[in-house]
């Protein structure tokens, strides 16, 4: 899900709903406008089957043998095209028991950890549980599947505002960073993005009032300045822990509802996680970029939480 100020973002003809991006009912504030997307798969597709996990470590052997950020290629197998996941850190959040149905995306980290929008786990109740490397929702393939067991949302995380719209998930047990599985790396601290075009992946709404995608969607979109974003009809709703990232003039590419908390990443010779999906007025309107959380503003919130996590070098 992904808040919507009116109307959900989307990246339109690829079929990617991002972060906060909801329909807005009459007289409601930003917080309860939040809605989870309906999972249209068949749900006799999709029965969650844990995947044993492999025992606690006690030291970060993945910092040697991993890098963050780099992605997975297409090969051709005996003259078959093989389809991967381009980006393994791109994860699903799913609820529901008997009836699993996506709410949201998010970036693995590190061995441990998924970022998220606040808005997408702030008062949850329910059992939430991710998945990594399943590109198709519909395969019986369930890829990595871990429970998460802990959910800290931003201390200054406001539903009114959609400020500091940031959430750390913490998963049951690590998951092996090894063979196509690796994190996103994270930015510097204060890294600007601004100029450069990114990437947000997502499993969300193929258009505003479509459905939801079986297949991983992506799509590049440029960033601009927080300056030229409050010259849309954001205004002064823009605060300095948000990017923005569109097609200002002519609208046509964002995320949607669904793909809340995905990754917004930029390729600096590694993906780095330049934001998280957060809000927008609709889908890819016009004068209305997608919002994101700007997660080099988080770097040391993020550090202190994670700590017991692995991260890889670089």
């Amino acid at each position: 899900m992904r808040v919507y100020l009116a109307l959900p973002l989307l990246l339109l003809g690829i079929g990617l709903s991002l972060a906060q991006y909801q329909y807005q009912a009459p007289h409601q504030t930003l917080a309860q406008q939040f809605a989870d997307v309906v999972d249209v798969v068949d749900p006799a597709e999709q029965s969650i089957k844990a995947v044993r996990p492999p025992k606690s470590r006690n030291q970060c052997t993945a910092k040697q043998n991993c890098f963050c950020g780099t992605p997975n290629v297409n090969r051709i197998v005996g003259g078959q095209q093989v389809r991967s996941n381009k980006y393994p850190w791109t994860a699903q959040l799913v609820k529901g028991r008997h009836y699993p149905r996506l709410f949201c995306g998010g970036s693995l980290i590190n061995d441990r950890y998924v970022l998220t929008a606040a808005h997408c786990v702030h008062g949850n109740r329910d059992q939430i549980t991710i998945r990594l490397l399943q590109i198709d929702r519909s395969s019986r393939d369930p890829g990595i599947v871990r429970k998460v067991v802990q959910t800290t949302v931003h201390p200054n995380y406001d539903p009114n505002r959609i400020v500091n719209d940031v959430a750390l998930l913490k998963l049951e047990s690590p998951v092996p960073l090894t063979g196509n599985m690796r994190p996103v790396c994270l930015p510097e601290a204060n890294h600007n993005f601004d100029g450069k075009t990114a990437v947000v992946a997502g499993w969300g709404l193929i258009k505003e009032g479509g459905v939801t995608s079986n297949y991983l969607q992506e799509v590049n979109v440029p960033i601009i300045t927080n300056a030229q974003c409050r010259q849309t009809r954001y205004k002064d709703k823009i605060a300095e822990v948000m990017l923005c990232a569109g097609l200002v003039q002519q609208g046509g590419k964002d995320a949607c509802q669904g793909d809340s908390g995905g990754p917004l990443i930029v390729n600096e010779g590694r993906y780095k996680l330049a934001g998280v999906v957060s809000f927008g007025y609709g889908c890819a309107q016009k004068n209305a970029p997608g919002v994101y959380a700007r997660v080099s503003k988080f770097l040391d919130w993020i550090r202190k939480n994670t700590a017991d996590g692995c991260y890889c070098q670089s």
